[in-house]
């Protein structure tokens, strides 16, 4: 708007000057009508071959790890910019030590803040390491790039919308048998339709079968008996781990969300995929937390893949403190479709009354449960025959509480 306005005081000065006969302001009129069309001009191809790129050495990180982050603005054109502004959106949860960035909370969007200029055809790079202080789906950008002509009339912008993501897994903390106790880590369970057999556990003897190994013979009892005799085994069933992590950190939605017990439970529900993975069991994730820009709960199907480990990191890395139907709702719904042996280890700063008579349904159908609770205080509802692990003070000194899901 400047610009067209000192345009046109230009061409009237220049007019009165011809009208005139006054060789001052035709000179003062050309001289501005000659500015005004070049900062014009400028205003059209300031950014035009201007390039902005953004780089992560790693799109995944755990919370504590560093990424390289590199910037590059580059100029293939020979016009110079004489100052270039760069705002790029950087989100909470990372850390950026050596740049500037500016804004905080809730309601302001943090920008990495960058001023420079570029002579014809240069290319600048800034090289940073990102700090990961908090768990989640990180975004970086959109940016927008300012710059000004040589005579301060006219200033443009470009916005460039692309964005960058790195997804922060959280921390997996140590917690040895406290999950998992070294003898029957989790309680295997008796099957009518045997899956493995467990050679240490012998139960009896009876007549050899021209289907049985030969290596199960009981050469001693064939002996006394006459005729051959072949061992029999407790049948067992393959181990499986169900991960029910309950988002609720109070028994009314009302209540509100305690953003450190939320994050507590999501740390001691990612420690025990990594030891049930470290332990070569088939394990899954239940939870009524709904992920970041899905809308939907988390959910990741029974699986003992290499890559079971890395999508349950995933999605409770884009786990969000909100609550769309109660756990117990939730766990009903698996129930029926739980595979024989399998050992339910639900992780919540909570128990109600609802929850422990839906832990009892699911003991009292032959599968084993395992609570570890995430809270502060001593839980409000007794379960017998149920094993509750306390892991709020152990957790309290070892989990960050600033999530970030922007």
């Amino acid at each position: 708007m400047l610009n067209e306005l000192w345009l046109l005081v230009s061409v009237v000065i220049l007019f009165i000057g011809l009208v005139a006969s006054q060789g001052l302001l035709l000179v003062l009129g050309a001289l501005s009508l000659i500015v005004s069309l070049v900062a014009k001009f400028w205003d059209r191809v300031a950014f035009q071959k201007v390039t902005h790129f953004r780089t992560l050495s790693h799109a995944r990180a755990f919370v504590g790890d560093t990424v390289e982050y590199v910037i590059t603005l580059s100029n293939e054109k020979a016009i110079p910019l004489i100052w270039v502004d760069i705002q790029d959106a950087f989100p909470e949860g990372l850390e950026l030590p050596g740049g500037s960035v500016r804004g905080s909370g809730v309601e302001v969007i943090r920008q990495h803040c960058i001023t420079t200029s570029l002579l014809p055809y240069q290319k600048v790079t800034w090289k940073y390491k990102i700090e990961c202080t908090a768990r989640g789906y990180h975004r970086i950008g959109p940016v927008r790039l300012r710059s000004g002509d040589i005579f301060g009339f006219s200033s443009a912008e470009i916005y460039y919308p692309k964005v960058e993501h790195l997804l922060v897994y959280p921390k997996i903390v140590d917690l040895g048998e406290l999950i998992f106790p070294e003898q029957h880590p989790l309680g295997e369970s008796k099957s009518w339709k045997p899956v493995v057999q467990d050679t240490t556990r012998f139960l009896r003897q009876r007549d050899y079968s021209p289907v049985d190994p030969m290596k199960h013979i009981d050469w001693k009892a064939t002996a006394r008996k006459q005729r051959l005799q072949t061992k029999v085994f407790e049948p067992v069933v393959s181990l499986n781990v169900l991960i029910a992590l309950n988002a609720a950190t109070s028994e009314y939605a009302w209540q509100g969300s305690n953003r450190r017990f939320f994050e507590r439970a999501v740390t001691a529900a990612a420690s025990v995929a990594s030891d049930a993975d470290r332990h070569g069991y088939t394990y899954g994730l239940i939870s009524n937390a709904v992920a970041s820009y899905s809308g939907k709960w988390l959910s990741v199907p029974m699986g003992a893949s290499s890559s079971q480990l890395s999508m349950i990191l995933e999605s409770l890395a884009m786990a969000g403190p909100y609550v769309v139907t109660p756990l117990t709702e939730v766990l009903k719904g698996e129930r029926a479709s739980l595979p024989s042996g399998t050992t339910v280890v639900l992780v919540t700063s909570i128990l109600t009354r609802a929850m422990a008579t839906e832990i009892n349904l699911i003991k009292d159908s032959g599968y084993q449960v395992r609570v570890l609770y995430t809270g502060d205080q001593a839980p409000s509802v007794e379960m017998p025959g149920v094993p509750i692990v306390r892991l709020g003070r152990i957790l309290e000194t070892q989990v960050d509480y600033e999530p970030a899901m922007a």
